[in-house]
């Protein structure tokens, strides 16, 4: 069999490519991977919260219950059609891209007396212990 017989085979060999390749798999109850990692490390924070006695049982459930929920709108949640996590991320990045620092002399000049101050001060030494000879056993 030639090259050419076997190219020209491949030609009238029809496939079909599936349109959902961009999506997401999801895995359990309608979850992303990512989303089901949400749900599942809030899951082990609130048995968390719960199994540890630092307050009453009252309180503890409170608290559970709390990052249970969280945990659950962000891994369930979807506002206008994208999901709760975008939301924040695009809100932290909306915040810290908006902020902006700005440095003024009475800034500087504070800097450079507290650095001025530091160099002062003498540093304190740690105490050393002072190590006793051991008695030899006879």
């Amino acid at each position: 069999m030639s090259s050419a017989a076997t190219f020209g085979s491949f030609r009238n060999m029809s496939a079909r490519v599936p349109l959902d390749v961009d999506l997401e798999d999801r895995l359990l109850y309608g979850l992303t991977p990512t989303h089901l990692a949400y749900m599942v490390v809030a899951l082990l924070v609130g048995f968390a919260l719960w199994s540890s006695h630092w307050a009453p049982s009252p309180v503890r459930a409170f608290a559970s219950l709390s990052v249970i929920g969280v945990g659950a709108v962000v891994a369930w949640g979807r506002w206008r059609g994208r999901a709760a996590d975008t939301w924040v991320v695009d809100a932290l990045l909306f915040t810290v891209r908006c902020h902006r620092v700005m440095w003024n002399e009475g800034c500087v000049s504070r800097w450079t007396v507290l650095r001025a101050k530091r160099s002062l001060q003498p540093e304190a030494q740690p105490p050393t212990a002072v190590a006793e000879p051991v008695p030899a056993a006879v």
